[in-house]
């Protein structure tokens, strides 16, 4: 199974992130069978030349290959080990890869229940944004034995631009949370850090500007930033999202023991910000705290209501490590 001729993908969750992750599958020339509970979510992919599967069991015995994009463990848990879920129906010597974020230690557990039926597991959580895997640039973090890695790697290589082998399964879920847990750190600062100046009555643009070339600058300030100067906040990333994500780093530090002054912080400022403006809310509008504070909103024009491939592309450092 190693060339995308011979390989049939099942997709489950079409989301933000599915959506896009699957979009680049399907262009790549995959044969890809799709499902979700909304089957609206599914229109733009099959008019492309997706297959639609009405439940779970009917994209399993479509695929040797089946992917989960899902927004939480417990829905992970529900659609690959319940009832009509992914371990009852995917054939012995079929491949499950968890791209959702979710727990390292869920997730080694989940292996040995597939591993009982003969189905091999890999996570292959994506870190850059939603904009990123539209254009198949997302970087993937994977974890698993590398023998499986090694049979999907042309589809990951499809969905992805810097494919970076973890080592086994787990190592890539805990660096996936980490990374956001920066990101929302880096968001809640980005944010202060630009409303000092424009208190003081500097131009956002040109504080934007300043920082982004600057040693204070980040990749989530040269995208998210935008969406707040723009006022749209959108980068397809709820709070529902970002506190679930924070909750799982937390956790994981609490057990091994390792304090997260910074990491427990940001989880309390987005949880609050969460019962002020919904779950349903986008993460970069905890900068909406801070402008409601002030009594100031951090605006400048031209500034995109949505992020492009472009914006903040991770740079390739040479050190991809694929295998």
């Amino acid at each position: 199974m190693t060339s995308k001729e011979h390989l049939k993908i099942g997709f489950i969750g079409l989301g933000a992130l599915g959506q896009g992750l699957c979009g680049s599958l399907v262009r790549g020339g995959f044969t890809v069978t799709v499902t979700d509970l909304n089957k609206d979510l599914g229109t733009p992919l099959l008019a492309q030349g997706a297959h639609w599967g009405d439940d779970v069991a009917a994209v399993c015995h479509a695929s040797d290959v089946v992917i989960t994009a899902l927004p939480s463990p417990a829905i992970s848990r529900q659609v690959v080990e319940g009832p009509g879920g992914v371990f009852e129906n995917l054939h012995a010597g079929g491949i499950w890869i968890e791209m959702s974020t979710t727990d390292f230690e869920d997730l080694q557990r989940l292996q040995a229940a597939a591993s009982a039926r003969g189905i091999s597991v890999l996570e292959c959580p994506v870190t850059g944004g939603v904009h990123l895997a539209n254009s198949g640039e997302i970087t993937v973090l994977v974890g698993g034995e590398q023998q499986v890695y090694q049979r999907v790697e042309p589809l990951l290589t499809t969905m992805g631009g810097q494919i970076i082998y973890m080592g086994k399964l787990g190592n890539a879920s805990v660096v996936k949370v980490v990374t956001n847990m920066l990101a929302f750190i880096h968001l809640v600062a980005a944010a202060e850090a630009m409303m000092v100046p424009a208190k003081y009555g500097v131009d956002p643009d040109a504080t934007y500007r300043a920082i982004r070339a600057s040693s204070g600058n980040s990749f989530v300030h040269e995208t998210e930033s935008k969406l707040i100067l723009s006022g749209s906040y959108n980068v397809k990333f709820s709070m529902d999202l970002a506190c679930k994500d924070l909750g799982l780093v937390n956790s994981i530090a609490e057990k091994l023991g390792v304090p997260l002054e910074l990491g427990g912080m940001t989880q309390q400022i987005f949880t609050r910000a969460r019962g002020l403006f919904g779950g349903q809310a986008q993460s970069p509008e905890v900068a909406r705290m801070i402008e409601q504070a002030c009594g100031l909103e951090l605006r400048a024009p031209g500034y995109p209501a949505e992020l492009l491939a472009e914006d903040g592309a991770p740079r390739p450092s040479g050190t991809q490590a694929k295998h």
